[in-house]
């Protein structure tokens, strides 16, 4: 049996239900029915979907309609009812559907699988749960164990790794899927942390043949999270003891197939580096427009979390004491970006992520924000990428990289303006770089309006460097220097005046918001 809420009331909301139906199994009863409104964003693919199942009513659906449907999929139609809306201001009149459903028989319904350990593993998860497409196939069920290449050298092989979930068991289905298919997975070393105790979640873990853990959440909102962070830190350690490093997932990431080959080539320079506080699978600035190199790191201020690695150390010994207490409603990686606990280190982290956020619903998340942040990020696809100049990511060597990168860098043409595409000459394979205008560390008005107009993160400032930003555009390797703050300003031509964009009007900042809000 499969419960959900889709709030078609919201975008995308109706995409997801579609993925879902898509995924139920031939035959099997569905139920379904309106609380509220749900017609806003209920698109034509989904109504025709729901139209194919038998509905004869679902492409008449109006605002605050009432409406029950029960039908096989691929079979008959059981019953429906619709009550329509007499008007905007008020909902259709309560409805309420009897009919009778002819069941099967348990034997009929049940598979003929070959009694193996992982068959029984299957067989128990589809008694319970309904919902995951193939994985509950009788002729061609999909597969549950995964076999990839082992990783040579192996640096990472041994060290936790701690998925932290919550309720959204089909996100953690698809992480999982990618997590065992990475090469040079340990499925010995993964634990799923489940904040609450929800059995489907727990399913998905044994179904996998995972260890899973589950606890009693703590506290409300972010709050809630920051502290089932904390716990499954804490527990990861504790069930390590010995283990010097954890690598931190979480339910809604995909994780690319080099994953652990990229940490296992990276991952000593946390023991070798003290200026480093983190390794991170994700580029808050790598768009499919932005991003180009995935042989390519970079160190980073900000803390981007989504995919990475900390020391037990810095977690036992400077973290956890510290960590924030419940009734503070806090974002955990905010609290994490903190100078306090920064202390002026940085992460590594790649010029193509290796990690892909999918998840559209989360106390922080929803369709509008994923779309306009998370959707067009890249990801790397590519296997067995060998990164290149490891060494040169730590700190003295990297300013030695960075004055090189800015000696041979062509300076574009300042005239121009930076959000056209003709500011990049016709190349491919060069080195440029721009001069922003930074009076000071925390001055960051030009680099926000640039990051606007180039349609990358722009909520606050991530993924710099001493007043420095690299990126790609047009597959040309730009890099971003705030003059006067960062110390990179002294390669500045003395002709080059740096560029100043000015942010909009507070009047226009405020329709722009209005606007936001109506649609």
């Amino acid at each position: 049996m499969a419960k959900r809420v889709f709030d078609t009331y919201s975008p995308h909301e109706d995409e997801a239900m579609v993925l879902f139906l898509n995924m139920v199994a031939r035959g099997r009863i569905l139920i379904f029915s309106i609380k509220d409104e749900g017609s806003f964003h209920l698109k034509d693919s989904a109504k025709s979907l729901l139209k194919s199942l038998g509905s004869q009513v679902i492409s008449s659906l109006s605002w605050r309609d009432m409406w029950s449907f029960v039908g096989k999929k691929g079979g008959e139609v059981y019953g429906e009812k619709h009550s329509k809306s007499p008007a905007l201001s008020t909902w259709g009149d309560p409805i309420l559907l009897k009919t009778e459903v002819q069941l099967t028989s348990v034997e009929d319904a049940e598979c003929r699988w070959p009694d193996t350990e992982l068959n029984r593993r299957r067989r128990r998860f589809c008694t319970k749960v309904e919902g995951y497409g193939s994985v509950c196939s009788c002729k061609d069920p999909t597969p549950i164990e995964f076999n990839p290449d082992p990783l040579k050298d192996n640096k990472v092989l041994n060290v936790p790794v701690a998925v932290i979930a919550g309720n959204r068991p089909n996100y953690l289905y698809r992480m999982l899927r990618s997590l065992l298919s990475a090469q040079g997975v340990n499925p010995q070393m993964i634990t799923v942390f489940i904040d609450g105790y929800y059995e489907e979640p727990m399913d998905v873990v044994e179904l996998f043949g995972l260890k899973g853990i589950q606890h009693t959440p703590i506290s409300i909102k972010n709050a809630r999270v920051s502290q089932h962070y904390k716990a499954s830190l804490t527990a990861t350690f504790n069930l390590h003891p010995d283990a010097k490093f954890a690598v931190v997932l979480e339910e809604d990431l995909d994780i690319s197939i080099d994953f652990f080959s990229f940490l296992s080539q990276s991952i000593y320079l946390l023991e070798e580096d003290d200026s480093l506080y983190c390794i991170s699978a994700w580029n808050d600035q790598g768009y499919e427009h932005t991003a180009e190199d995935p042989s390519l790191l970079y160190r980073v201020e900000t803390m981007p979390g989504l995919g990475w690695v900390l020391s037990k150390s810095l977690y036992k010994d400077e973290l956890e004491p510290k960590w924030p207490t419940p009734e503070k409603l806090w974002d955990w990686d905010m609290w994490m970006r903190m100078p306090e606990q920064r202390k002026g280190r940085e992460c590594i982290i790649p010029d193509v992520s290796r990690s892909y956020h999918f998840g559209i619903v989360g106390l922080n998340m929803n369709g509008y924000f994923h779309e306009a942040y998370f959707k067009k990020h890249k990801f790397n696809t590519v296997p067995n990428v060998q990164l290149r100049n490891v060494e040169s990511l730590k700190k003295d060597a990297y300013e030695i990289e960075i004055h090189r990168l800015l000696a041979e860098a062509a300076v574009l043409d300042h005239s121009k303006n930076p959000c056209e595409d003709s500011f990049l000459p016709d190349t491919e394979g060069k080195t440029y770089v721009m001069y922003i205008r930074m009076e000071q560390e925390a001055d960051f008005t030009t680099w926000t309006q640039l990051a606007k107009c180039l349609h990358i993160w722009d909520l606050d400032v991530r993924g710099n460097h001493k007043g420095l930003w690299r990126l790609f555009r047009k597959r040309n390797h730009v890099l971003v220097v705030g003059v006067p703050a960062s110390p990179y300003s002294s390669k500045k031509p003395s002709a080059v005046t740096p560029i100043y964009m000015e942010p909009p009007a507070k009047e226009e900042v405020a329709g722009q918001v209005a606007a936001a809000e109506q649609t």
